[in-house]
């Protein structure tokens, strides 16, 4: 049986396992890194066996490793760091539409498994989210964009976002694709902004439906709510800064830069908590609290973390942001331990996004955040503070309408009476 035959272990140790192919994709890829500056290296080796996967480092392992695999390497479990490579959300099905024909995946990826994800990194995986590259295809696509620096109408000079967000946004509801898969269902678009000193910032774009229209402008209404609340968590250090809201074409924009990207060409690893506890920490966690109980009880994260976790969590619960599922939250992925939260993202008042057919009805009724437990006192205490802020700046802003300016003032001195009422 040759080469297709590994060995793992030696003496008594010595486990046997069988390469697999994985269709046309192959059974074993190199796994390349990119640096901030746009570099590559090779970081290991991924092997497909039958019953699991085998990781060589190229170079020392990650601190995490012993997590994921055992001593030789093996894991009976698709590896975390590639699970956020799956399209996902908005952008994610649109993609998916286009590879589905192609390459013979299901159209929803939602229904891929572990080897419709390998197939579609070997033929499309050169701008996923993160730093990681699977497979010598997807990085010589990289390279060599970055050397011929072919025309890419989804780079442009910055003034030229009031042109051009209307064309991109119009495109995006046609299921074209405009960019890698970044997750989230709001839809939204990539593009790569050239400043005016010639740098290029990389950003994501979530835009509105036409505002004549009453759902049009609750969408605009909650574009500047999430911009009001990512301009206050930047303040804490706790987002990226820099965010934009831009009206063109009869849209709202609300422009992000993307975290996972530096400049031009380079990249930063990044892991949601969904892909890192569903793979490292045991047990469910229903909200993300839970989740960075676990992840610090194994290790994965320290105390501050966890902290941090916890207070976006109740400013997240006190601006009626029902949506915080564990895809909406990422750490920085690298290869020490324990690792640190990402800047946030997705922070915004979903309980007031209009529901299914475009209605606003089951959107109307006043937030009403849970009271704290008291183990939950000191975080939430401290994020009650930033939301009357943030309701408070939301209100007195004049970009969004009377009646969410109203819903804002309201939810503003609900949520004072109760940090008065909770005070530790």
């Amino acid at each position: 049986m040759g080469d297709r035959v590994v060995v793992l272990g030696a003496a008594r140790r010595a486990r046997y396992a069988l390469r697999r192919l994985v269709r046309a994709a192959g059974d074993r890829w190199p796994m390349y890194r990119i640096d901030s500056v746009g570099r590559a290296a090779e970081w290991g080796r991924l092997q497909a066996l039958h019953g699991g996967w085998l990781i060589e480092w190229a170079h020392d392992r990650p601190a995490w490793a012993e997590f994921l695999v055992d001593r030789e390497g093996f894991t009976d479990r698709f590896p975390f760091f590639l699970g956020d490579m799956r399209p996902q959300g908005f952008l994610g099905r649109g993609i998916a539409r286009g590879a589905a024909e192609t390459l013979r995946l299901p159209g929803d990826p939602r229904q891929w498994g572990d080897d419709d994800t390998m197939v579609y990194l070997q033929a499309m995986g050169n701008d996923m989210p993160g730093d990681l590259v699977v497979g010598e295809g997807p990085l010589r696509a990289i390279l060599s964009a970055q050397w011929e620096q072919p025309e890419d109408d989804l780079v442009f000079d910055e003034p030229a976002c009031q042109r051009r967000y209307p064309e991109l946004a119009v495109r995006a509801m046609a299921g074209e694709s405009t960019g890698s898969s970044a997750g989230g269902e709001q839809p939204k678009f990539l593009a790569a902004l050239r400043e005016a000193g010639g740098a290029v910032r990389r950003v994501l774009v979530k835009f509105s439906p036409p505002t004549e229209n009453e759902t049009g402008r609750r969408w605009a209404d909650l574009l500047v709510a999430e911009a009001q609340a990512l301009w206050l968590l930047a303040e804490h250090s706790l987002a990226m800064a820099g965010v934009r809201v831009i009206d063109a074409g009869g849209r709202r924009f609300l422009e992000v830069t993307r975290h996972d990207r530096v400049g031009a060409h380079g990249r930063r690893g990044v892991v949601s908590l969904e892909a890192l506890h569903a793979a490292l920490a045991p047990g469910a966690a229903y909200n993300w609290p839970a989740a960075a109980v676990a992840l610090e009880s194994a290790a994965l994260i320290d105390r501050p973390a966890r902290e941090q976790i916890q207070k976006l969590h109740a400013f997240g619960e006190l601006i009626g942001n029902t949506d915080m599922h564990h895809g909406n939250f990422s750490f920085w992925c690298d290869d020490c331990r324990p690792f640190r939260p990402a800047p946030a993202y997705d922070m915004l008042p979903m309980a007031w996004a209009p529901v299914r057919f475009g209605e606003l009805v089951a959107a109307d009724q006043p937030l009403a955040p849970r009271p704290p437990l008291p183990e939950e006192i000191a975080a939430w205490s401290e994020a009650a503070g930033w939301a009357v802020e943030y309701w408070r700046r939301v209100g007195n802003d004049d970009r969004v309408s009377p009646d969410f300016a109203r819903r804002a003032q309201a939810a503003g001195e609900h949520v004072a009476r109760m940090r008065a009422h909770f005070a530790p």
